[in-house]
């Protein structure tokens, strides 16, 4: 071993000394003593690595300076040309901010004008703060809408909005121009004309978006970024080379490791979707465990129950949920006259399962709404047969932003016509039933002709 390596004993340091090895760190600088003596310093320490969290704004892996046997290698910043110089900049601002808050102090960057359901800001200590409509929102600090239904709307001074909605975790910043971190979920940015040479910056793991003034909608995961382009135009950068493209209004792009990167129209979202889960689960599903046993005559493939604690409430309900993939961008289906779902699915037990249908509006305006259906209206003394439903989409009640899902005190109103559908959830609450479901379609009824 070398005689400079930090043992175990070693591992502490001063705040200061920590955020400067971090700060440089986002920079490419640290040696290799250094590299060894963050590696030590994050081990088993809770609160040196929310710090890190919060100051590289999850740009980094965490994994690559807590490996146990392999040393960090500086990260390639020959690879990064745009992804580099912002997260440079991140480290810098919230390096900045943490002194800021150690002397009692909080910059702001925008305000809170609109919220549906739970929204926090993650503060640099770890710490998650509950916002509400008012508030303002701290420079680089992690923003989360985490619930299923939750939106937040912030505004800058110079009225520009940007919209979170679904599960959604961004930062924001504005220097010589305004910048949002988007980490995953779904941002809408209506955007006022901005200082020529000082284009508004939405950045995710794989694009850089510039925005001079427009209506845009971008969605990121940890595979790819949606940009779609409502009103002007906007120019997206991909990471990892030095590509550009132009995306026009009703244009987008979408970026990943194994795509062109060209803009194309966007295509309507269909009237129809249905899945059936025979080859195994998509690689985006968010919920639930792929089975193969005690299926339907002809069937390959189901999908069953995933447990999901604290789906609404973290400190009480466990939840055992079916989610499909975020189709935020595309959507799934349009709610049009006479959409149905027909479901086959099982229980093992009689219980209610509770059908939910995300929506947003078309072309992304509007706000989002939660949309649910109670199946209960089975023989409970065949429960653990196979049952196949087919219920008009009217019948689904709107949920109340601000109530439990599945609240009897939830208002009346079915999906209207052009809603876009994004995500569906099938649910059951405390109880776990054993649900599977075979297959799920949501198409419109025929409707039957007259002689």
């Amino acid at each position: 071993m070398n005689d400079n390596t930090p043992t175990h004993d070693e591992q502490s340091m001063s705040d200061d000394d920590l955020i400067e090895l971090i700060v440089r760190y986002n920079d490419g600088d640290l040696d290799e003593y250094e590299m060894t003596a963050l590696s030590a310093a994050l081990e088993g320490d809770d609160r040196a690595l929310e710090l890190f969290h919060s100051i590289s704004l999850q740009s980094l892996t965490i994994a690559e300076v807590t490996s146990p046997r392999n040393k960090p290698t500086p990260f390639p910043r020959q690879t990064i040309f745009w992804w580099s110089a912002a997260m440079a900049l991140a480290a810098s601002v919230a390096f900045a901010v943490f002194l800021d808050l150690r002397a009692g102090q909080l910059p702001t960057v925008a305000k809170l004008v609109q919220v549906t359901g739970k929204v926090t800001v993650t503060m640099p200590d770890g710490e998650a703060r509950e916002l509400a409509v008012g508030d303002d929102i701290p420079v680089g600090m992690q923003i989360t809408t985490d619930a299923i239904g939750s939106s937040a709307t912030l505004e800058f001074p110079d009225e520009t909005r940007v919209s979170l909605h679904g599960a959604t975790e961004a930062a924001f910043r504005e220097e010589d121009h305004k910048q949002v971190d988007l980490f995953v979920g779904n941002v809408v940015a209506d955007v006022q004309p901005q200082l020529p040479g000082k284009p508004m910056q939405i950045i995710t793991s794989q694009a850089v978006t510039e925005v001079l003034g427009t209506v845009l909608s971008v969605q990121a995961s940890h595979l790819r970024t949606d940009v779609d382009v409502v009103e002007g135009k906007v120019r997206v950068h991909r990471t990892g080379d030095e590509s550009a493209v132009d995306v026009a209004a009703g244009e987008k792009a979408t970026v990943a490791r194994d795509l062109p990167l060209k803009s194309q129209l966007r295509s309507p979202t269909p009237n129809h979707w249905k899945i059936d889960f025979e080859e195994e689960l998509p690689t985006d599903w968010r919920k639930g465990i792929w089975a193969q046993e005690k299926l339907p005559l002809g069937s390959a493939g189901a999908v069953m129950t995933e447990t999901r604690p604290g789906f609404l409430d973290p400190t009480h309900t466990t939840w055992y949920q079916i989610e499909s993939y975020n189709r935020w961008s595309e959507g799934l289906f349009t709610v049009v006259e006479d959409t149905h779902m027909k479901v086959t699915f099982r229980v093992n037990r009689s219980d209610d399962v509770q059908v939910l249908l995300l929506s947003r509006g078309a072309d992304f305006h509007g706000s989002d709404s939660v949309y649910e259906y109670m199946i209960h209206d089975f023989d409970p003394k065949k429960s653990s047969d196979w049952h196949t439903l087919d219920i008009p989409v009217a019948k689904f009640k709107k949920v109340a932003a601000d109530s439990k899902v599945g609240s009897e005190e939830a208002p009346a109103g079915a999906p209207r016509f052009g809603q876009v559908i994004y995500k569906v959830v099938l649910s059951t609450q405390e109880r776990d039933v054993d649900l599977i479901v075979d297959q799920l379609e949501f198409v419109p009824q025929p409707v039957a002709s007259q002689d």
